[in-house]
């Protein structure tokens, strides 16, 4: 019975250098293809081709990202109470506030209107005036989807803002402000990828434009 036992300790050893040993060789893997600059969207599905990118560690930058914190209310179409600024909206039931929850647009960051003791920032008003048109084009809905974190520290409902149009196409809101230079990337958030880089880009097309609050 002994040394039935002394090898049956001898096998769980074994495999635990073997599990070891191939998460060393993946880390090296990974540390090589960094150095080489092989991880990157264009290579990916070159990459995969080799190993498997769960053991490399890479994720689809263009999934959104589980979240941290968790928003009173569950993703899909809602309608729009009221357009606080070019940045946050009031979404919910009409008639009952305790269903009305506050939307900050993830990532984009409009100039400021509302906000107590800070003077209305230059374009903050044509910012609302963006917000409010493109809403009421959409039949006064949204879709609201989670990418990342939820909450920011105010509380506040953080998520992706998307107006489905009468033409069936949809308009991604964060996106199109950064777009016309009516917001900045906020990127210290928590969200995917994809959706930082697609802000960047964004951003980087209304400067190069000077699209309102880059034209000064």
């Amino acid at each position: 019975m002994a040394r039935k036992s002394k090898k049956t300790t001898t096998t769980k050893i074994s495999w635990n250098k073997i599990l070891r040993t191939r998460r060393s060789i993946a880390s090296i893997v990974v540390a090589a293809l960094c150095l080489l600059g092989l991880i990157n969207p264009n290579v990916r599905n070159s990459v995969a081709e080799a190993l498997p990118l769960e053991i490399l560690g890479i994720v689809d930058p263009n999934k959104p990202l589980s979240s941290k914190t968790k928003a009173p209310f569950e993703e899909g179409i809602w309608d729009v109470v009221r357009v606080i600024d070019g940045d946050t909206i009031l979404v919910g039931d009409w008639h009952d506030k305790n269903k009305q929850y506050t939307i900050r647009f993830i990532g984009s960051d409009t100039p400021e209107v509302v906000k107590p003791n800070t003077p209305v920032e230059p374009f903050g008003h044509e910012a609302s005036e963006f917000t409010k048109r493109k809403i009421v084009e959409s039949g006064n809905r949204v879709r609201l989807a989670f990418d990342g974190d939820e909450l920011d520290r105010y509380g506040r409902s953080l998520a992706m803002v998307y107006l489905p149009m009468p033409d069936g196409t949809e308009i991604w809101l964060n996106e199109r402000l950064i777009r016309e230079g009516l917001a900045r990337a906020q990127l210290q958030y928590r969200f995917s990828k994809g959706a930082k880089t697609a802000f960047q880009q964004a951003e980087a097309e209304a400067k190069s434009a000077k699209r309102n609050i880059w034209s000064r």
